[in-house]
């Protein structure tokens, strides 16, 4: 948003856990542990929270708490545009706004990939936006109007691009990595969640023709374990980093489960991917996502995977043909085509406030 518009003030806000009532915060905070704990459980939640009634009483139970924090944010910042990236945040927003007393946009930035919450289609909002055309087929489906919904992508850092010429060979140098090695890395998540650690014993604890980049995130007992293994196949391990952007650029394969931002990440890189695993819920048609568009497979299970590795580490025609269909599906340009989106339903809605003074 600066980038596009250095005037511009942004204030990033929390109604849920940074700033709502206890209870909400008690209960927004147990998404990452549920979902570390048992995902089944989260399917359930997840389903049982996607329909009508139930979401209806969700809004009816919490809505007045975190609506009286949103009216405290409209009023101390007075923002011409409200921006939600919260399922469970767009119909507490437009009611905030709509008693805050001058009017305000509501842009909706859906980020899951493929379906989503109920929560996410607002048919109120000023302006929808889709990470994919299943999205936005879906949100038409919502009843939103078709001029309120635009297929601009998820966004993800500008830094995820395909590597420049010799660039992918520079980044293997700089990292220690042979430089002519197929390589592939392997994820999940900030967390370092998933099967990671069977996942790499199946795919270097025999000689191949391959290398591989683990990133554990901030699980450190994870990245002990695996410094422990003895690998056959070279393996640079690391924990939390934030280079992302230049080691996708320095592999050829993601191998990760089927979060949208990882997804998403490696389009724009426009690197194939195996997926593992997913998330009951908002993740599982991702997997079909990847698969049908033909930018990856899906192998849940160790054997399958090694078996997918294989395949694509011959770097031949399946390889190459899921590397053009990844850049064709790609958005790299998502952040700055949303930010700019958002500048001009700003420009529209202080032009009104000024009008009505």
């Amino acid at each position: 948003m600066k980038l596009l518009d250095p005037t511009s003030v942004i204030a990033v806000a929390d109604p849920l856990i940074g700033q709502g009532p206890a209870l909400v915060r008690r209960l927004a905070s147990l998404y990452s542990p549920v979902i570390t704990r048992s995902r089944a459980a989260w399917g359930a939640v997840y389903h049982t929270s996607n329909t009508r009634a139930t979401f209806a009483a969700i809004r009816a139970v919490f809505g007045p708490p975190v609506r009286k924090v949103m009216a405290q944010l409209l009023k101390q910042h007075d923002p011409d545009v409200v921006l939600s990236v919260h399922p469970l945040l767009n119909h507490v927003a437009h009611q905030a706004i709509r008693k805050s007393g001058r009017p305000r946009a509501l842009m909706t930035v859906i980020t899951d990939l493929v379906d989503f919450h109920r929560g996410w289609t607002f048919s109120q909002a000023d302006l929808v936006v889709a990470p994919t055309e299943g999205a936005r087929k879906v949100a038409l489906r919502r009843r939103v109007p078709a001029d309120r919904v635009k297929l601009l992508g998820l966004p993800v850092d500008l830094r995820f691009r395909p590597p420049a010429p010799g660039e992918k060979q520079a980044l293997r140098r700089r990292f220690g990595l042979d430089q002519h090695r197929f390589t592939i890395l392997v994820m999940g998540g900030a967390a370092g969640v998933g099967h990671l650690a069977s996942q790499v014993r199946a795919l270097a604890m025999d000689r191949q023709p391959w290398q591989l980049v683990v990133v554990c995130g901030r699980n450190e007992k994870l990245r002990r374990r695996l410094h422990e293994l003895e690998a056959q196949t070279p393996m640079l391990i690391l924990g939390f980093v934030d280079y992302m952007p230049e080691l996708m650029r320095a592999c050829d394969l993601v191998v990760t489960k089927a979060g949208p931002g990882a997804i998403a990440e490696a389009l724009a890189t426009g690197v194939p991917l195996v997926i593992t695993g997913f998330l009951p819920g908002q993740e599982s048609p991702n997997v079909d996502f990847v698969v049908e568009s033909g930018i990856g497979a899906f192998a849940p299970k160790e054997p399958d995977l090694r078996d997918e590795v294989r395949v694509l580490a011959e770097g031949g025609p399946t390889w190459r043909e899921m590397s053009r269909r990844a850049e064709e599906l790609a958005h790299p340009y998502a952040s700055s085509d949303i930010a700019r989106e958002c500048l001009l339903l700003a420009a529209r809605y202080k032009a009104s406030a000024q009008a009505r003074r």
